[in-house]
C-alpha cells in the first residue's frame, strides 16, 4: 500500500481574532457567537476525484496528480492522494470548517464494527452533530472534535448504503470500503454538489467536473472525443446538459442517487430520494410546534434551515440581490444573529454599471432595514467578458448557456476577498411558484380551448422584444394549440424548437422528449418538472461552478429537504394564494423587509449580453461562431450566419440562441485542443 501524501496551503493562523465562527449549539440549535481560537475539525468544500482499476489493472498514477491539479481552483487550502489498494482518491480542499485539520482522504481503522474505510466528499452536512450523538449512543467512538466527514466514515459503517437516507446537506462523497473491494458514490438530494464518472473497461475515473475527467482520466476512446447527438440536442433544447454529458461515455451521478462500484467494475444503483416523493427522511430535533397557517410552517421550517447553514469557521455572509428570495434568506440569517450577540450579517450585491439591469438600489434599501454591514461591488462587465467564458468553460468541461453564469461568477470574484461562504436564495421560485410561465400554464388549462380559436398570427410577435406584451401573447396563442401540457411548457422554456434545431442541421428526433410530472394540476407539474431538471441543471450547476471557480462556498437554506416536503405536500393555492407568484413567501416578506421589495415584480439576475453581442463584442463573436468549431459538430453554418446576422441587425432577438451556440464552439475548441 502507498501511503498518503498531504499537503496545505494558505491556511489561517491558529487564533485569528478576525471573524466571528457562529454554530448551532448541541442542544436545541440556537446560534451561539463564539471567537474563532483554535479551529474546530469538520467540514470542507473541495474538489475530488478518484480513480479504480478493475480485475488487478494498476491505475496509472500521472491521473491522480493531473485530476489534483485540475481542481485546485475548487480547493485551495490543502491537497492530498491516498492509494487504498486498486483505488485511489483525490482531494484538494478549501477549509471551511476543518481550518487547522481533519484533511481528507480521511480513513476509518479497522474495528469489530467494520473494516478500513475511507472517504472524500465535497460538500457540508448540516446535520452532523447530531447524527454524531445519535451515532455515538449506538457504541461509536469519534477521533476527531466535531468532524462532519468522520460522521460519514461512521455513518457508513452503521448504515451502509442507507447513509444518504440520514443526511441533510449538500455532498458529493466516495467511500472506499476495503473489506468488500466496493466504492460508494452518492450525490445530495438536489443535486447541488456535482459528480462525474467515465466507466471503461479497465477502470472506472470519477471527479467534480466533466473536465477533470477529460484531462486526467484514460485517453482509450477519448483521444478524439465526439459528441452525443442525443446530449447535444437536449443542450440546444434548454441551454444545459443532463445526466448524460455531451462527450460521448462521461456520465453524472443523479441527484438523489448512490451507485456502487466493485473491483470487477459491476454496478449497482438506486435512487434514495425523488422530487416526486421527496419525504424529508431528516429529523431536525424539532417538534412540529410551529402553528397550522402554512405561512407560519413555512416560516419556522426555513428559520430553522438557516440556522443550520450559518455554522463555520471563516468569515460568512450573503448575496442580496433585492428580490424577494435572497432577503427573506438575509433577514432570518440576520434576525438569528442578533438575537444570539453576533457581529451583523455581511451582505453583498453587484453593480454593472447598467441602469437597466442594476437591482443594487433594491439591495441598499433591504440591507439598510435589516442594519447588515452591507458592500456593494462594482465589476467592469466589460473587462474580458471572452476570456472569462472561454476559463469557465475549461473548468467546467461542458457547455452552458444561461449567461447569468457570468454576473453570478463576477459577484463571487468580487465577494471572495472578504467571505468564504455565501448563502443564497436559489430555490424560491421552483418551490414556491415564482415564474411567470407557471400562472400561464394554469391560463391555459382554463382556457385553451377558446384560446385556440384565435390565430396567432392574428397577434404577430415583436421579434426584437421577446419580453412584450404582443410577444407574450403571441406564445400563449401559440402554446394553447398544443393538446398536450408537456409541448405547451417545452414552448415557453426551449432556446431553440425542433424545427429551429432541424435548420442547423441536427436531428431532433435523436432525443425523446424529457417524461412529463403525472399530475392533474398544471402549475404543480411545471414546478416539479423545473425541480427534476432545471434547477439541478441549470441553477445549481450554473451557482456551483462561478462561485467554486474562485473557491467560494455557497449555501442554499431553501434547499432543504423540509423544504421540499412541505412545498410538495402544498396546494397550489398554498403556494400561490389568490394566484401571486411565490405568495406565500412575498408573506413573509412583508414581515421582514420593506414593502416596495416584499411586493416588487420578479427581476431575472441578468446582463445586457445580446446589446454587447451587436456592439463591444460583436467582432469577438462573430469569430468565434462562424470558425468552424460548430460545422465539426455538425451544425449547418448557413443557420449559424442567420442567426448572427439577424441579432446584430436588430431584427430578431437571438440573445439566449447565440450565447449557447458561443458556449458551444468554446467547449468543442477546448475539448478537441485537449489543454
Amino acid at each position: 500500500m502507498r501511503p498518503s501524501w498531504h499537503s496545505t496551503r494558505g491556511l489561517t493562523p491558529r487564533g485569528s481574532p478576525a471573524f466571528i465562527r457562529v454554530h448551532p449549539s448541541a442542544c436545541g440549535g440556537s446560534v451561539v457567537p463564539e471567537r474563532c481560537g483554535a479551529p474546530a475539525l469538520g467540514s470542507a468544500m473541495c474538489g475530488i476525484a478518484g480513480f479504480l482499476g478493475f480485475n488487478g489493472v494498476p491505475v496509472d498514477p500521472r491521473g491522480p496528480r493531473i485530476a489534483l491539479e485540475h481542481l485546485r481552483h475548487r480547493g485551495p487550502d490543502g491537497e492530498a492522494v491516498t492509494e487504498r489498494g486498486p483505488c485511489t482518491l483525490v482531494h484538494t480542499r478549501l477549509s471551511v470548517i476543518d481550518v487547522d485539520g481533519g484533511g481528507q482522504p480521511m480513513d476509518a481503522p479497522r474495528s469489530a464494527r467494520h473494516g478500513p474505510l475511507t472517504v472524500v466528499h465535497n460538500g457540508m452536512i448540516y446535520n452532523h452533530r447530531m447524527l454524531r450523538r445519535r451515532l455515538e449512543s449506538l457504541g461509536h467512538r469519534f477521533r476527531s472534535n466535531h468532524s462532519d466527514t468522520e460522521v460519514l466514515l461512521h455513518g457508513y459503517a452503521q448504515w451502509g448504503r442507507r447513509l444518504p437516507d440520514h443526511l441533510n446537506g449538500m455532498f458529493a462523497l466516495a467511500i472506499w470500503d476495503d473489506d468488500a473491494q466496493t466504492l460508494f458514490l452518492c450525490r445530495d438530494r438536489a443535486g447541488k454538489k456535482p459528480l462525474f464518472f467515465r466507466l471503461t473497461d479497465e477502470q472506472l475515473v470519477f471527479a467534480s467536473l466533466v473536465a477533470t475527467i477529460l484531462t486526467a482520466g484514460p485517453r482509450d476512446g477519448c483521444s478524439a472525443p465526439s459528441a452525443d447527438r442525443a446530449a447535444l440536442v437536449g443542450y440546444l433544447r434548454r441551454g444545459y446538459c443532463e445526466d448524460d454529458c455531451l462527450v460521448n461515455g462521461i456520465e453524472q451521478v443523479p441527484a438523489g442517487t448512490w451507485m456502487t462500484v466493485d473491483g470487477s467494475g459491476r454496478i449497482a444503483r438506486d435512487r434514495y430520494w425523488s422530487v416526486e416523493e421527496p419525504t424529508s427522511g431528516i429529523d431536525d430535533g424539532r417538534r412540529d410546534d410551529e402553528g397550522s397557517r402554512f405561512r407560519d410552517r413555512v416560516r419556522a421550517t426555513l428559520t430553522r434551515a438557516v440556522d443550520r447553514r450559518l455554522e463555520s469557521d471563516v468569515p460568512l455572509g450573503c448575496f442580496l440581490s433585492g428580490g424577494i428570495d435572497s432577503s427573506v434568506i438575509a433577514a432570518l440569517a440576520q434576525e438569528r444573529l442578533q438575537a444570539n450577540g453576533a457581529a451583523p450579517l455581511r451582505t453583498f450585491s453587484v453593480a454593472l454599471g447598467d441602469a437597466d439591469y442594476d437591482e443594487s438600489a433594491d439591495a441598499r434599501l433591504t440591507a439598510t432595514h435589516l442594519g447588515t454591514e452591507h458592500q456593494q461591488l462594482t465589476v467592469d462587465p466589460m473587462g474580458d467578458v471572452i476570456g472569462d467564458l472561454e476559463r469557465l468553460v475549461a473548468m467546467m468541461g461542458e457547455p452552458f448557456a444561461d449567461s447569468s453564469l457570468l454576473p453570478t461568477h463576477w459577484l463571487s470574484r468580487a465577494a471572495r476577498p472578504h467571505v468564504t461562504v455565501a448563502l443564497t436564495g436559489d430555490g424560491g421560485d421552483e418551490l414556491f411558484g415564482g415564474y411567470d410561465r407557471y400562472r400561464a400554464m394554469r391560463w391555459l388549462d382554463q382556457h385553451a380551448w377558446w384560446l385556440r380559436r384565435i390565430p396567432p398570427g392574428w397577434v404577430p410577435p415583436d421579434t426584437w422584444r421577446p419580453r412584450s406584451r404582443r410577444t407574450r401573447i403571441h406564445r400563449l396563442l401559440t402554446a394553447a394549440r398544443l393538446a398536450r401540457p408537456s409541448d405547451r411548457y417545452g414552448n415557453m422554456v426551449h432556446l431553440f424548437s425542433d424545427t429551429q434545431i432541424s435548420a442547423l442541421g441536427v436531428d431532433p428526433g435523436a432525443a425523446p422528449p424529457l417524461p412529463w410530472p403525472e399530475t392533474p394540476d398544471p402549475v404543480a407539474a411545471a414546478r416539479r418538472w423545473d425541480l427534476e431538471h432545471y434547477l439541478p441543471h441549470d441553477l445549481l450547476r450554473k451557482v456551483d461552478r462561478a462561485s467554486m471557480a474562485v473557491a467560494l462556498e455557497i449555501r442554499c437554506p431553501l434547499l432543504d429537504p423540509a423544504i421540499y416536503h412541505l412545498s410538495h405536500g402544498a396546494s397550489t393555492a398554498d403556494l400561490m394564494p389568490d394566484g401571486r407568484p411565490k405568495g406565500v413567501l412575498r408573506e413573509i416578506a412583508a414581515d421582514l423587509v420593506p414593502q416596495a421589495v416584499a411586493h416588487r415584480p420578479k427581476r431575472g439576475f441578468a446582463i445586457p449580453i445580446g446589446r454587447w453581442f451587436r456592439r463591444e463584442l460583436r467582432e469577438p463573436a462573430e469569430a468565434i461562431l462562424l470558425g468552424g468549431a460548430l460545422a465539426e459538430l455538425g451544425l449547418d453554418g448557413d443557420s449559424v450566419t442567420k442567426i448572427h446576422e439577424e441579432h446584430v441587425a436588430g431584427r430578431v432577438d437571438h440573445t439566449h440562441r447565440m450565447f449557447a451556440l458561443l458556449m458551444l464552439a468554446l467547449w468543442w475548441k477546448r475539448v478537441t485542443s485537449r489543454e
